[in-house]
């Protein structure tokens, strides 16, 4: 069987780690499939007895004369041919899943890179941190045994190792993450290809392929967006150097360097987080069932639901209906009510003033209860001098 530990070793720090990374964790893929496929082991004889189980099923069906379209018998051949090329063949297995998933997104990243005329973004880092730690040794040795939370020279050498330390995280740390979780997902595979056979049990190889597209798409996200970050960082490290070459040592020309930093580590979470949406937007057709009697079941089910639905909604309708019964009901009554008291304030008003009222238009009289009680009402107080001057 082929080895992955091709890659040749290298005194660079990231290029010995990816590759020590890709010999053992690529190398686990391989060993792993192998014993999880073996004949006679506990994932190859689960796996037989699903596939039992899916064709007990479809001939169960045949057996009760239900009907059975073409496309059923076609969709259940594919699915049990690509169980067996996923969990038997590892031949197969490796071209598509390692060469195809794990190895494709790099070397696309590379084509990008090369095209556009950057350098690999690994060299860039190894050179990046080699300046930053002769950075950080010159403000070292101006600071002496001095404390970082005092400032000065001594602060500035803790955010350059920082920001080295920060860097290696955020660009070869989730790189080697990224490869040790597709080497678990890729090795686990004669395990989860029985879950493609039944409806029930889909979603979870759904989610299964979509976890290893998104580990997949994750270091091409990271080395585009870090070749983005170290053609940033080069220019100020240079001039960094160059002000110790010429005796010069601000903490102005440190800092920024660390804010770089964080900031794409912020970019790099947000490319990771694309990474995991395309992965999770991988759908697995559901299969759609020819039974009559299903489809049947199905829509008695959906009519079911509805009249639920509307038996639910009747006592709202009622409310609703009695309350537009008392609305019309209570509009004459209240239209009726407010023309008698503005004829009965309009005759109050014409007796008080001497004057003869205008003849009301309305064909209802007032009561003469409440046209009483507007005059009372509107008629003014007057003293007993001023009755008997009157009289």
């Amino acid at each position: 069987m082929p080895t992955f530990c091709t890659a040749a070793a290298s005194d660079r720090f990231a290029a010995r780690l990816l590759a020590d990374t890709d010999c053992q964790a690529f190398g686990m893929v391989e060993r792993g499939y192998a014993a999880l496929s073996q004949p006679g082991g506990t994932v190859s004889t689960a796996l037989t007895g699903l596939m039992v189980i899916a064709v007990a099923f479809f001939g169960y069906r045949l057996l009760l004369g239900r009907g059975i379209a073409l496309r059923d018998a076609l969709d259940l051949t594919v699915k049990i041919g690509v169980v067996l090329l996923i969990a038997t063949s590892w031949e197969s297995w490796q071209a598509l899943a390692y060469q195809g998933v794990a190895q494709a997104p790099t070397q696309v990243a590379g084509e990008m890179l090369t095209g556009i005329g950057s350098p690999p973004p690994l060299d860039s880092l190894q050179r990046t941190l080699d300046a930053l730690a002769n950075a950080a040794v010159g403000y070292r040795t101006r600071a002496g045994i001095a404390s970082p939370l005092v400032g000065g020279p001594a602060a500035a050498a803790a955010v350059l190792n920082l920001s080295a330390i920060v860097l290696t995280l955020s660009t070869v740390g989730l790189l080697v993450a990224a490869r040790v979780v597709q080497a678990i997902l890729l090795a686990i595979a004669p395990a989860m290809a029985g879950f493609l056979l039944f409806n029930g049990t889909r979603g979870m190889a759904q989610g299964w392929i979509g976890a290893i597209v998104g580990a997949a798409l994750a270091p091409l996200f990271v080395l585009l967006v870090a070749a983005v970050e170290f053609a940033v960082l080069t220019p100020m490290i240079e001039r960094l150097l160059a002000e110790q070459a010429s005796g010069v040592f601000e903490n102005s020309s440190v800092m920024p360097i660390g804010l770089v930093a964080v900031v794409f580590v912020f970019a790099i979470a947000f490319a990771l987080k694309a990474a995991a949406r395309m992965g999770n937007g991988i759908r697995l057709a559901q299969r759609r069932s020819a039974d009559p009697a299903e489809r049947e079941a199905s829509a008695e089910r959906i009519s079911t639901d509805r009249q639920r639905e509307v038996a639910a909604a009747q006592p709202a309708l009622r409310i609703v209906q009695a309350l537009e019964q008392i609305a019309r009901r209570d509009a004459p009554r209240s239209t009726s009510q407010l023309r008698t008291i503005a004829g009965g304030r309009a005759s109050g008003t014409a007796r008080d003033s001497g004057g003869t009222a205008a003849p009301s238009s309305s064909a209802t009289p007032p009561l003469p209860s409440l046209r009483a009680t507007t005059r009372m009402r509107s008629a003014p107080r007057r003293s007993r001098a001023a009755s008997r001057r009157d009289q």
